[in-house]
């Protein structure tokens, strides 16, 4: 029987960068749905099909630091908030002012489009 083989640090990293991902995951799909957006409407905003924020939110693809920025600017939640898990920030997401920024794009708040 060969000896059980501890974890590298680096391995513990990458464990870890996936638990924060995990998280983040999860909290964009809560916040989605606190604030009433569909698939369509949060991939428009960021530039995105459908597809593409089906595939991240199914992990096989990563959101990146500024899918991650734009995202918590749009619920009004700060992304460290978000990263950390679920949480009563949830209670501070309102639909209204979710679809108000949605309706009313700005070069800094809507990465889809251009200015």
């Amino acid at each position: 029987m060969m000896p059980a083989m501890e974890k590298s640090a680096k391995q513990h990293a990458r464990e870890a960068v996936t638990d924060l991902e995990l998280k983040f995951i999860e909290a964009v799909e809560h916040g989605r749905l606190r604030a009433e957006l569909t698939y369509e409407q949060l991939g428009r905003h960021l530039g995105m099909s459908k597809s593409q924020i089906s595939k991240r939110q199914d992990g096989q693809i990563t959101y990146t630091l500024r899918d991650m920025h734009h995202i918590s600017q749009l619920l009004g939640i700060d992304p460290l908030v978000m990263a950390a898990g679920l949480g009563t920030w949830l209670n501070y997401i309102h639909p209204t002012e979710v679809h108000h920024r949605l309706d009313t794009p700005t070069a800094n708040s809507n990465p889809g489009t251009t200015p």
